[in-house]
């Protein structure tokens, strides 16, 4: 029994609906109803969603239906073959993909390209993605406007300026610039390479959105300008129809932690309570983050407070707050309360814990974080009263949960030793920061030696 397009059943029609709904189970269920009926169609637009289906449920039956396509003869159809390349890329099978792409030579169009530069692109093949496109362009095909976006962030992320330029003039000779999507990702691939060079394209950007505004004050955080950025927040608040988001809003607070400016920090602390933000947990964040830089621990303390659901951000923000700015008693009360309501542990806690551990005297404390640490599921052998040994024992934690190789930690660690004098354990903490986690040789000699030469 067969079925031309005009006449489709229910049940193909029920394909395409679940697959635009992404129920793929859905998808299948109608595709083995429409063969157990002994229906084929000559319609292949019921294979792609079927195909689609299978890269996400059954790589090995999506092969199979691959080979009956190939008998079928269906796979000559350009839509079929292109759904075929989508299925490989999606299973990460990319040779195979290429070689679907290399069978079709009469039969490609642009959407092939852009399935082939896409895939690659969006799976971290940046080289290979950027070399499809090449190819592309000189095969006279256009690439759509998501690829093009991908493509400008491959050479971001490949630091690339030569390539972003001549992609820069690609952009203008195609009349892509007067699209937001595309200019906005050039403007972050400038950001990342010449401040100078995003600034004058942004003032020849005629119609600016949020994302633009917000990648100009991040790029001047970036680049340690945290002042103009904060001028550019101030312009953006002037420019009618243009609402700062959620990432504006943490942005313009970062520029102030960052330039130390509390009174612009208060400023847009009752803007965030104005716009609403301030039930979004990421600017409170930002917010304890930006108090306590300013020095300003106690108005931390009271945006934390205020927050209802707490992530490990909130806690670690608040406890590196008291730590920085000597507020240890409060630490240590923190410390207690994270014990309490069970949240997690990771290497920012730890590194508080240790930059605590160099100031507290009193048993208890030592006891209370003991016992946090017994309930992350840490085992530690001996608990003294000494400021070595405590020491030693927080050292000790590091290792076993994993995170004395991480630099924040190790520098804590031979920091600690140096201030109590003793060269055996700061020699361990050496140890355990091995050169070769480092990229940065100088990270380690500023941060790891200077702490040894100092002792």
């Amino acid at each position: 029994m067969r079925f031309s397009g005009s006449k489709l059943p229910n049940w193909i029609l029920r394909i395409k609906e679940s697959s635009t709904n992404g129920k793929w189970q859905e998808v299948i269920s109608h595709y083995h109803e429409m063969r157990k009926a002994g229906v084929q169609t000559v319609d292949v637009s019921v294979f792609p969603p079927v195909l689609k289906a299978w890269s996400f449920l059954s790589h090995r039956h999506g092969k199979s239906l691959h080979a009956c396509l190939i008998k079928q003869g269906f796979d000559s159809f350009t839509s079929t073959g292109n759904s075929i390349m989508g299925f490989y890329i999606r299973c990460g099978d990319f040779d195979i993909a290429v070689d679907v792409f290399n069978s079709m030579r009469r039969s490609r169009d642009s959407v092939s390209w852009n399935i082939l530069i896409h895939g690659h692109l969006d799976n971290g093949a940046l080289v290979a993605g950027l070399w499809w496109f090449t190819n592309a362009r000189v095969a006279g095909f256009e690439p759509n406007i998501s690829t093009l976006v991908l493509v400008i962030r491959a050479c971001r992320g490949l630091g690339t300026k030569h390539d972003g330029l001549t992609l820069h003039g690609y952009v203008i000779k195609s009349g892509f610039w007067a699209i937001s999507s595309v200019q906005n990702s050039l403007l972050s691939m400038y950001v990342d390479a010449d401040m100078e060079c995003a600034r004058k394209l942004f003032d020849e950007m005629h119609e600016k959105d949020v994302i633009s505004w917000s990648v100009m004050i991040g790029g001047y955080l970036q680049w340690e300008e945290p002042q103009v950025g904060l001028q550019i927040f101030r312009t953006m608040l002037l420019v009618p129809g243009i609402e700062p988001d959620g990432v504006v809003m943490a942005s313009v607070l970062k520029a102030c932690a960052s330039s130390t400016d509390v009174c612009s920090g208060r400023l847009v602390h009752g803007l965030v309570i104005h716009r609403g933000f301030d039930c979004d947990l990421f600017v409170e964040n930002s917010l304890i983050d930006m108090y306590s830089k300013c020095k300003d621990a106690g108005s931390a303390f009271k945006v934390f407070n205020e927050i209802s659901q707490r992530n490990n951000v909130s806690w670690n923000s608040m406890l590196s707050g008291f730590v920085l700015n000597e507020n240890y008693s409060e630490a240590q009360s923190l410390i207690s309360s994270m014990s309490k309501e069970g949240a997690e542990t990771d290497e920012v806690t730890l590194v508080n814990i240790l930059q605590i551990c160099k100031y507290f005297v009193q048993p208890f404390h030592c006891k209370s974080i003991h016992c946090m640490m017994i309930r992350r599921g840490s085992e530690a052998n001996e608990l003294v009263l000494t400021e070595l040994k405590r020491s030693k024992w927080a050292h000790g934690v590091a290792i076993r949960q994993g995170f004395a190789s991480e630099v924040t930690v190790g520098t804590a660690v031979v920091d600690m030793y140096s201030k109590c004098g003793e060269i055996c354990g700061l020699k361990k903490g050496l140890r355990s920061t091995p050169l070769e986690k480092y990229s940065n040789l100088e990270c380690h000699d500023c941060c790891i030696w200077y702490e040894w030469s100092r002792s």
